[in-house]
């Protein structure tokens, strides 16, 4: 895998997403208000449910093993609301990209801030992140249940297409644009 070094903070218009340390990411699961002290503002508690609590551990064991530098595919990234500023949700990959080109992508936002678009802009973010390393050829969201209408609509909304359904599940992905270097018309 070629290695791309890639910030660990990435700006939006309404949102910083910060790639969150090892140590971070432990004290987001064991002492939330020792990370809000670091940070220097507040983090949603209320994103830390029992799977999200799953996920975070899973994520910590993983990261432990791999290289400082592919940290950011295996962490979550915090989504901090830039005007208050208030860490209101979690989003990121399951990993680096697979032989197959593609990365996992998950995320969640506290209820208080679902509908305003932030998950969206923060999962645009992501994949756009994700597509300047050119191991990446494609971001999926598999067995996204289709009871789980928010996370529908997200997927949709960032040009994500279903390539797989069940009776309960969508699959969806999206590919890397075509690269226009060499075409005709470019500089």
């Amino acid at each position: 895998m070629a290695t791309l070094l890639l910030p660990d903070e990435i700006k939006t218009d309404r949102l910083v997403l910060i790639a969150l340390t090892l140590d971070q990411l432990r004290l987001y699961l064991d002492a939330p208000e020792k990370l809000e002290w670091e940070l220097g503002f507040p983090i949603s508690r209320d994103n830390l449910t029992a799977p999200a609590r799953r996920a975070i551990a899973m994520k910590l064991a993983r990261m432990s093993t791999v290289a400082p530098a592919l940290r950011p595919w295996y962490t979550y990234w915090l989504v901090v609301v830039a005007c208050e500023p208030f860490g209101a949700g979690l989003a990121g990959f399951k990993g680096t990209p697979g032989p197959d080109g593609a990365v996992e992508i998950g995320y969640g936002i506290d209820p208080t801030y679902r509908n305003r678009g932030y998950t969206t802009e923060a999962a645009r973010a992501l994949i756009a992140w994700a597509f300047q390393n050119p191991d990446c050829r494609s971001v999926i969201a598999p067995d996204t249940r289709k009871n789980n209408v928010a996370s529908n609509r997200i997927l949709a909304k960032v040009g994500m297409q279903v390539y797989h359904e069940t009776g309960e599940a969508l699959s969806w992905r999206i590919e890397r644009p075509p690269s226009r270097i060499g075409q005709a018309g470019c500089a």
